[in-house]
């Protein structure tokens, strides 16, 4: 495989070059469709930003691509770019100033690279496996914070059992915590990732939605499991990421729900 951090820098110039186009998208009419697979919507922004990060990465790179609007591309055993080019859909169709790309390289089981961009707010978060996380060039070192309440996040997928899975994880959490969605899995990562939230729980995301911000929010210092405490085995959609303190305590309420 080449050199890591130059795969990272491919990797910030492809989802710079998708962040340009929903940036200069943004606030205008959109013509939105929903995807009958998953009853989620696309714009043709999310079809113009893919096609713009996958000009970068299939003219600097020859690695497989799997992206959320195309699909996978190239049949290799090598490492993988997953790409979503607008997480955060339906609040850019609304004119809500929250999504972000998600770019991230896999290899086998581990997620090596990634890169989010909050183009709104033109914040780059990136990190490499073992290098460390950085937004806008700054390091992002988890800190504790004394709050009484933990917050965190909850997603869910689609599917109906995801959507009951949501539930009771909403009745067992919601008299210890402060629970928010906002409606794009990047950037909660990165939000946890900065310290800004406790902890992220959630069931029946694709891996684009949630592999960028995992690998950043670990490098952050957060842990990374399963709902069972397992580490990430390449496929499985029970996410769970929270500061070292409190992610012993999430396993107790959640393990036997995955």
């Amino acid at each position: 495989m080449r050199n890591l951090s130059a795969d990272l820098q491919t990797a910030r110039k492809a989802a710079r070059a998708g962040a340009d186009v929903i940036k200069g998208q943004f606030g205008k009419p959109q013509d939105v469709q929903i995807k009958p697979a998953s009853n989620t919507l696309v714009t043709h922004t999310d079809i113009a930003a893919e096609a713009a990060i996958l000009e970068v990465l299939k003219k600097e790179s020859d690695y497989d691509i799997l992206s959320e609007e195309s699909g996978l591309t190239g049949n290799s055993n090598g490492p993988v770019w997953v790409v979503d080019p607008l997480d955060g859909t339906s609040n850019f169709a609304r004119s809500l100033p929250l999504f972000a790309v998600s770019l991230a390289l896999v290899k086998d089981e581990e997620i090596i690279a990634g890169v989010i961009i909050d183009p709104i707010n033109e914040r780059e978060y990136y990190a490499i496996k073992g290098g460390g996380a950085f937004c806008n060039g700054s390091e992002l070192v988890w800190k504790k914070h004394l709050h009484r309440v933990p917050a965190l996040f909850l997603n869910h997928g689609s599917h109906l059992e995801d959507k009951l899975r949501y539930a009771e994880l909403a009745y067992r959490f919601t008299s210890h915590y402060n629970l928010r969605k906002l409606g794009t899995t990047a950037l909660e990562l990165c939000y946890v990732a900065a310290g800004l939230f406790d902890g992220f729980i959630c069931s029946g995301d694709e891996i684009w939605d949630y592999a960028a911000g995992a690998l950043i929010a670990s490098e952050a210092g957060l842990v990374f499991s399963d709902w069972k405490g397992r580490k990430w085995d390449g496929n499985c959609s029970f996410i769970l990421i929270a500061h070292p303190g409190l992610h012993e305590e999430l396993l107790a309420k959640i393990s036997d729900l995955q």
